[in-house]
């Protein structure tokens, strides 16, 4: 008996001791919200656990395949594809992983927004490329970073045409984006002042005094040191009729020094007397016998250029859910990526029978000793889309730009000449006027098909026209292009056809 109350006791003593470590063991935590709905900013947002930051991931798949334009949907009217013979590839093809990051949160002062955005692009032959097309901070007003430019008007590209191409006389920085800084007020009502700077955008300045011209490339460029990011102001207006911009951008022109160790060429017209700032130049007096191209030389006067951009996109529900249209407007001197097109090159657009269309695009040019002569150049452009049903609508869009250059650069014959016989390529007999300026316009029509939501499949037919100020000219190349031997050609006015098919499944984007 005594042995069973001591084995009782024994046993109720375990069971206290084991009671009271099963009192510290831990409990089944209850169950924690880790996605939480952020309705701040409207849908797709979700606070980040343990944060009060806002967080909407998003992006897009993409493949393009071209007939006559490069995967990254340039036409074939410049570079080698311009040559239009058994060296080029008409049929291109590229694919994209999108992916976008977009991160808010409230402070004393408004907003804190980040925002990155991430292409991957698989073209023909394998070639991958990564590239950041956003990279910027909001905050307080300010934008800083890497963004679509707040000069890119509305009515134009992509944002207005639906093109599937890369637009090319326009300026617009929304498919990859440039450095900036800027400061936005709000004005009330849906209208903005903005002011900023961004990264330089240029075309070429050539020296005409040993230029390389070659048909269908830029010249070589003279342009001097990045100084300082381009200045620049913007009013928007984005209401319920639609959205309007107007933007004045002022370019900075300035070269290196002048390289005239040799005599300046004969084709310049030292007696010109066409305007204040006349190209003609006295030989020797760039350098005075210093080394050529160095800072024992002098240099063309810095000048500014300028331009201003316009345009307006329109909501058409009197035609259609969705219907709209626009148009934009550019003007400019010296800033030919601006008024011409942040896209647009030289062009060397052969056809049949020895024919060539050709021109040359500057922001402007100068000889050595002389002074700067800025390219003018305007574009137009306007577009409508309508929906045929709620998840079908045609664009269809045109747009046109002149390259100009003044009567000094013209009557110099420095792009024609044989100042350089080496390395320049286009030649025209005496007494012919050497005219490098050409007017560009592309009118397409493309068809969107949207089966599922987030889900486009589309079709763009565009036709690109170039029309060469040496239409009817026999104009000599000295250089190959492609397989097109050198010799004479006939300047000639030509156009080419361009198609491309898109398929797109986007999610989540902004």
């Amino acid at each position: 008996m005594t042995m069973m109350k001591s084995l009782l006791l024994s046993s109720a003593s375990v069971l206290v001791a084991f009671g009271a470590q099963a009192a510290d063991l831990p409990v089944k935590a209850k169950p924690v919200e880790y996605v939480k709905i952020c309705s701040l900013y409207g849908e797709g947002f979700y606070y980040i656990p343990g944060t009060d930051i806002c967080l909407k991931v998003g992006g897009y798949v993409r493949a393009d395949y071209r007939w006559n334009a490069t995967g990254g949907g340039q036409p074939h009217y410049t570079g080698g594809g311009g040559a239009q013979d058994r060296s080029v590839s008409p049929y291109s093809m590229r694919h994209r992983a999108h992916f976008n990051f977009d991160s808010r949160t409230q402070t004393a002062y408004g907003s804190l927004r980040t925002y990155v955005a991430v292409n991957v692009d698989n073209q023909d032959q394998g070639s991958v490329s990564v590239n950041p097309t956003r990279a910027f901070i909001q905050w307080a007003g300010f934008t800083f970073g890497h963004t679509k430019s707040f000069t890119d008007v509305p009515g134009t590209g992509e944002d207005t045409f639906k093109s599937l191409f890369q637009t090319q006389n326009v300026s617009e920085t929304a498919p990859n984006g440039t450095n900036q800084i800027a400061y936005t007020w709000e004005l009330g009502n849906g209208m903005t002042l903005n002011v900023g700077a961004d990264e330089r955008r240029t075309k070429a300045i050539a020296n005409l005094s040993n230029n390389v011209t070659t048909v269908g490339t830029n010249p070589n460029t003279a342009f001097g040191p990045y100084q300082h990011p381009t200045p620049w102001l913007n009013f928007a207006v984005n209401q319920a009729w639609g959205r309007f911009g107007v933007s004045a951008v002022f370019n900075k022109v300035n070269a290196t020094y002048y390289n005239d160790a040799a005599a300046i060429p004969a084709t310049l017209d030292t007696g010109s007397t066409q305007g204040t700032n006349a190209v003609a130049a006295v030989p020797g007096t760039g350098c005075n016998g210093g080394q050529a191209g160095t800072s024992q030389c002098g240099h063309p006067d810095d000048k500014w250029g300028w331009a201003v951009l316009s345009g307006i996109d329109i909501k058409a529900p009197w035609a259609g859910p969705g219907d709209h249209f626009g148009g934009y407007f550019n003007y400019g001197v010296g800033a030919a990526a601006y008024a011409g097109g942040s896209n647009l090159n030289s062009p060397g657009l052969f056809g049949s029978s020895n024919t060539v269309a050709l021109g040359v695009i500057t922001d402007g040019v100068f000889v050595n000793g002389g002074q700067f002569e800025l390219t003018t150049t305007w574009t137009a452009g306007a577009g409508w889309e309508h929906f045929w049903l709620a998840n079908v609508s045609t664009a269809v869009y045109g747009t046109y730009t002149q390259v100009r250059y003044n009567d000094n650069v013209i009557s110099s014959r420095l792009f024609c000449g044989s100042n350089n016989a080496a390395n320049q390529n286009i030649r025209v007999g005496t007494g012919v006027e050497c005219d490098p300026g050409f007017n560009f316009w592309q009118v397409g029509m493309v068809n969107n098909w949207y089966p599922v939501a987030g889900f486009r499949l589309a079709v763009d037919v565009q036709y690109t026209r170039i029309e060469t100020a040496f239409e009817g000219q026999a104009v000599t190349l000295s250089k190959t292009v492609g397989l097109r031997p050198t010799g004479v050609y006939t300047a000639k006015d030509q156009g080419i056809l361009a198609v491309t098919f898109r398929a797109q499944r986007s999610f989540v984007t902004e």
